[in-house]
């Protein structure tokens, strides 16, 4: 028998007087979970104004709509994103879009503090609640094809924070 399987073994065999340690970090006052941040297909359509993004993605932690222009690959990676995180540093969050030449905004959506990152082409927000952050976005090669690309972001972000907060 090898060294991991009587490892194992010894393991499985061992006292249970201890509780098991828990598998995940508990919510505390962070965003209630769901499917995409609470935000539906027909939220996207409706912030935009039309269907020209298509749901690519949906994970435990968000979801991205894809922009429907896409040409070959010139294009792909394009379009509208939530994304949810548990334990990261708004700071390092403000970093990184400093350094993607964005400018930055303070904001607060129902009492949760955060910023907008933008620039011509892309606006994002990220709020955060206790130890979540939650971060929507919007990329386009083409922002003169739909309104404001920070009234879009900011719709749907204000639309979420309504639905998990």
């Amino acid at each position: 028998m090898g060294v991991a399987a009587a490892v194992a073994l010894l393991t499985a065999c061992g006292s249970t007087d201890k509780p098991a340690a828990p598998d995940s970090v508990p919510v505390g006052d962070g965003f209630h979970g769901a499917d995409c941040n609470g935000i539906t297909d027909a939220d996207i359509a409706d912030a935009v104004g039309s269907s020209m993004f298509t749901k690519a993605v949906v994970s435990d932690t968000g979801c991205f709509w894809q922009e429907n222009t896409v040409l070959g690959t010139f294009g792909a990676g394009m379009g509208i994103s939530t994304w949810w995180y548990r334990g990261s540093d708004m700071d390092t969050e403000r970093t990184l879009e400093t350094r993607a030449g964005r400018t930055l905004t303070e904001l607060s959506i129902d009492g949760n503090k955060g910023f907008r990152a933008s620039d011509p082409n892309v606006c994002s927000i990220y709020v955060a609640k206790g130890q979540d952050v939650i971060t929507w976005s919007i990329q386009t090669m083409n922002p003169a094809s739909l309104p404001d690309l920070c009234q879009v972001t900011e719709k749907l972000a204000r639309l979420s924070q309504g639905r998990v907060n």
